[in-house]
């Protein structure tokens, strides 16, 4: 996640670079402190959040349960059920990206940081800076892997038989699936809000207006920017790295999720 972050927020950027770079700076114990508590933390809560309504979000949407909705149901119940879990992440969020593109060493764990973005920027600009695009990155995301899960569960289990087998290769390629829909939202908002946590040192006094924040106009007009900067490699840095990471998490999330329900009898 390290990784992803410094490509992200500096387009252009490759995992090659962005490893030296931090491990110059912060040594290879910095992967294990720098954000780590936040990031913990966030996607904890984020994953928590999206599972647990997302099936009350499609009963309440659709009238039926999630088991019997279509892939498009579950999608949008999945894209719904992620605006909770962005109200409740977003401070974390930017606590995280704080530390991990921390080149100077300013901040000390996450009290430091919630500390200096508050004090500077008030607790809305400071904590839900950026705010539009993770709400868009996360709704794209977990939209298109509710979507795609059960298609790409079909399309695996023609040609392997073990079920564990097809919730790992299905989960990891919605997971996938889901970052080929949002990876550009993702590095505009890096980007922005890298911007506006260096602005908090070199303006600390100034109060900028929180509106840009909520604003979609504002977030699609700074990814236009970045395309006529970087064009669509730019909008697409460190995609690869990221559907590892949330590849990946979709594969864990697909084998545990349906069979901690089971356990518990609420399948």
């Amino acid at each position: 996640d390290v990784i992803r972050a410094i490509c992200m927020s500096n387009p252009g950027t490759g995992p090659v670079a962005a490893v030296n770079g931090f491990v110059g700076t912060h040594g290879m114990k910095g992967f294990v402190q720098q954000g780590l508590g936040a990031e913990i933390t966030r996607a904890s809560f984020s994953r928590m959040i999206k599972f647990w309504l997302q099936p009350q979000v499609h009963q309440a949407v659709y009238g039926r349960p999630q088991g019997k909705g279509n892939p498009v149901s579950k999608g949008v119940a999945g894209a719904l059920a992620t605006i909770p879990e962005v109200i409740t992440i977003s401070p974390l969020e930017n606590m995280k990206l704080a530390e991990q593109l921390d080149k100077d060493k300013r901040f000390n764990g996450m009290a430091d940081t919630a500390k200096h973005l508050t004090k500077t920027r008030g607790v809305v600009g400071g904590l839900y800076c950026g705010y539009i695009g993770m709400q868009m990155r996360q709704c794209l995301w977990t939209g298109g892997f509710f979507l795609s899960l059960d298609v790409f569960k079909g399309a695996v289990g023609t040609a392997v038989s073990s079920p564990l087998a097809q919730d790992v290769l299905s989960g990891f390629a919605a997971g996938a699936f889901g970052v080929a829909l949002n990876c550009w939202t993702d590095v505009v908002r890096s980007v922005i809000q890298k911007d506006a946590i260096a602005a908090t040192f070199t303006a600390p006094e100034a109060r900028p207006s929180v509106v840009p924040h909520f604003n979609p106009v504002f977030f699609l007009g700074k990814a236009g920017e970045l395309y006529a900067e970087k064009g669509i490699g730019g909008l697409y840095s460190g995609v690869g790295v990221k559907m590892i990471h949330l590849g990946g998490s979709g594969a864990i999330l697909a084998v545990l999720v349906p069979r901690f329900k089971e356990m518990w009898g609420c399948k």
